[in-house]
């Protein structure tokens, strides 16, 4: 069952624009894998084990290579070998993310996920600062992302991976201090949208 604090953030924000985050050029912190865990690029054919680790969440809403391949090999924004996944003991894919290059020019976190079964492993973190591994060493130094209120767990990530908030709406203040409150975090700082500083975000007492 959806817990009902995702429930309540999904409602309240639905039709608000998506959380827009910035990561500068600072050192990208160590992640451990638990044992017999591994990371690698996804092989083009292992779309079905793709959509499970993203199953429900930011369209895939079935288990299929078509739609890995619609949204994911045909997009031009996605280069070969981007989409990188933690692989288990038996090597199958059970977390994914993947290093997306927009225009050519503007890094980005994209598709992050890990199936339901795989999920508290810290799984998610470790792939996620692979891609990042992957742009810095690709050349691209700052990175941006996309996400949404209700997705708690990732957005801890993000802020311990050094992503900040982009000021991109004028509900997004609000929104953070709820969410920092519900993350157990004090403050986080936030960027205007043309990336210069523009305070500190406080969580709701």
């Amino acid at each position: 069952m959806i817990p009902l604090y995702v429930k309540y953030m999904s409602e309240i924000t639905q039709d608000l624009p998506a959380l827009r985050m910035w990561r500068p050029n600072v050192p990208i912190p160590a992640a451990e894998l638990p044992s017999g865990y591994h990371i690698r690029p996804l092989n083009d054919n292992e779309g079905e084990s793709w959509c499970l680790c993203l199953l429900n969440d930011m369209g895939v809403n079935e288990i299929s290579q078509q739609l890995f391949m619609n949204k994911m090999l045909d997009d031009p924004s996605v280069p070969q070998g981007s989409i990188l996944c933690v692989e288990d003991m038996n090597g199958m894919p059970v977390a994914t993310a993947t290093a997306q290059l927009k225009d050519g020019k503007t890094a980005q976190l994209h598709m992050v996920g890990a199936r339901e079964d795989a999920r508290g492993k810290g799984l998610g973190f470790a792939v996620c600062a692979a891609v990042l591994t992957k742009h810095y060493e690709d050349g691209f130094y700052e990175c941006f992302l996309t996400t949404h209120d209700w997705r708690l767990p990732a957005l801890k990530h993000y802020i311990k991976l050094g992503f900040i908030p982009i000021l991109n709406h004028e509900s997004v203040r609000s929104r953070w201090g709820k969410i920092l409150k519900i993350l157990d975090i004090s403050s986080v700082g936030c960027v205007n949208e043309d990336l210069s500083f523009a305070e500190n975000i406080t969580a709701d007492e």
